[in-house]
């Protein structure tokens, strides 16, 4: 039966702890060997001192760096340490965790530390006795990695990268992030997910996630960014991180806008740029268009007008894919594309990745753009199929083939949030159709248009021909 936990034993005086060894007829400790170590072996629970010598660091711990440390160790050296941590015998752990030998640090010591680094150390440069308990039922029951995590929370100090490397010890024992979080007590398989992702970034963003410099939010953002072959982990992927970690710190970009800017280069790879080039969308397939065509045909009747954009009408998920911008099957030499049309086509891309953000617009801004609209009656109709069109390529709202029966299945939805994204996204595609006329003039509307681009999340960059609408370069520069 396991013995419920004691009050600590102090030494000073004789007092209870020579009082207990009296009892038991055991020759107390001298205070000349300054441990405070039990004469006999504390049982399952029993609080006790024990001389920091004594005890080993545990390699489970997954703390990078142990920081703050003067203060504390100057509290314990006046006060000694009031919270205690937790010990196994060390030929215990060590037969129930042997893929662990190697990397104690010393396993001739009679104990091993499970929660309680910081007090550890501070205590040893102390000279001070450790308050600890005796927990050999977490060696015993293999729990160890999870009471290091859930003791850890309660303690400052754990950077989000140091949590992820606690989290780490259970993934690799085979647990799924459901189970994990279950045994840590972190809520949720995302919230260990997000957590988790961190360790898939290269080590110079996971040192200012670490160090503090970039927000956990920031790094899990960055973690999601991926190669061609879908790795997040891969030097590819770490290539891109990297890249738009760079924007980051040296345009205050936010992460989401870094990420953002990486999948309009993956599009215009030479045309949206701070050099800009020529730029050639990849065309769709004609068969699929043809087929696809006639579904939309057969289920909701002929077509409402579309607008002369360049965006695709092929159903997405609900990822943010890289949409095949063209005005349909061409035959022939291909066009020559003005550098208008190349400018057109990257704000296309840079307004869907915008709708794809969650927090995508103000209301003073929505409002703004969708007024706009609906004071032109001649610009609603084409706004709202190229809205449709944009937002069939991403997957969002009802599977409808008609822009007008879209709309309307939106309107008579519930979903506020949709009716808000529809709403912005034809305010937002009003903007664009003017601003992608040809042979006009850009006006401080179609100005707003691109500076909104610019700014927002989408973090796009203005080719050279609309760096000269916006008067930031001389025409022909």
């Amino acid at each position: 039966m396991t013995t419920s936990a004691r009050k600590p034993l102090k030494k000073r005086g004789g007092g209870k702890l020579s009082t207990e060894r009296e009892k038991a007829g055991v020759e107390s400790v001298e205070r000349s060997a300054a441990t405070g170590i039990h004469a006999l072996d504390p049982e399952e629970g029993e609080l006790f001192e024990c001389d920091p010598v004594a005890i080993s660091p545990n390699p489970m711990n997954r703390r990078r760096e142990l920081r703050n440390m003067d203060e504390m160790v100057a509290s314990i050296a006046r006060q000694g340490v009031h919270t205690p941590g937790a010990v196994m015998h060390m030929d215990l752990f060590l037969e129930m965790y042997p893929q662990w030998a190697e990397l104690v640090p010393h396993p001739e010591r009679r104990y091993i530390l499970g929660p309680g680094h910081r007090r550890h150390t501070a205590a040893q440069k102390a000279g001070k006795p450790m308050l600890v308990i005796l927990r050999n039922k977490w060696a015993k029951d293999l729990t160890v990695e999870e009471n290091l995590i859930s003791e850890n929370e309660d303690r400052d100090g754990l950077s989000p990268v140091e949590q992820a490397l606690q989290l780490d010890l259970l993934r690799q024992r085979g647990f799924t992030t459901e189970q994990i979080a279950e045994r840590s007590g972190y809520g949720s398989r995302g919230t260990v997910s997000r957590f988790l992702n961190l360790l898939d970034l290269p080590a110079e963003i996971q040192t200012a996630v670490h160090q503090g410099d970039l927000s956990h939010k920031a790094g899990y953002t960055l973690s999601t960014i991926q190669d061609n072959e879908s790795s997040n982990s891969s030097p590819a992927a770490h290539e891109l991180q990297n890249r738009a970690f760079g924007w980051m710190r040296e345009e205050g970009l936010s992460a989401e806008a870094a990420k953002n800017r990486l999948k309009q280069e993956a599009a215009f790879p030479a045309g949206n740029t701070s050099t800009p080039g020529p730029a050639h969308a990849p065309s769709p397939d004609p068969a699929e268009d043809v087929s696809r065509g006639k579904q939309d045909s057969q289920a909701e009747g002929k077509h409402d007008e579309q607008p002369t954009g360049k965006t695709s009408e092929s159903v997405g998920s609900e990822q943010t894919p890289i949409p095949r911008q063209a005005q349909g099957p061409a035959e022939g030499p291909e066009p020559k594309v003005s550098a208008a049309d190349e400018a057109a086509e990257a704000r296309a891309l840079a307004c869907q990745i915008l709708l794809t953000e969650e927090r995508y617009a103000s209301a003073e801004d929505m409002y703004a753009r969708l007024v706009d609209a609906v004071l032109n009656p001649e610009e609603w109709k084409p706004a709202a199929a190229l809205a449709h069109s944009w937002l069939r390529e991403l997957g969002k709202g009802p599977v409808v083939g008609r822009p007008s029966k879209y709309v309307a299945a939106v309107a008579a939805s519930k979903d506020t949030k949709l009716k808000r994204r529809v709403a912005y996204a034809i305010g937002l595609a009003a903007d664009e159709l003017r601003a992608a006329q040809p042979n006009r003039t850009w006006d401080d509307r179609d100005r707003a248009h691109l500076q909104l681009l610019m700014t927002s999340k989408a973090a796009y960059q203005p080719t050279e021909w609309e760096q000269g609408q916006l008067g930031l370069v001389s025409p022909g520069h």
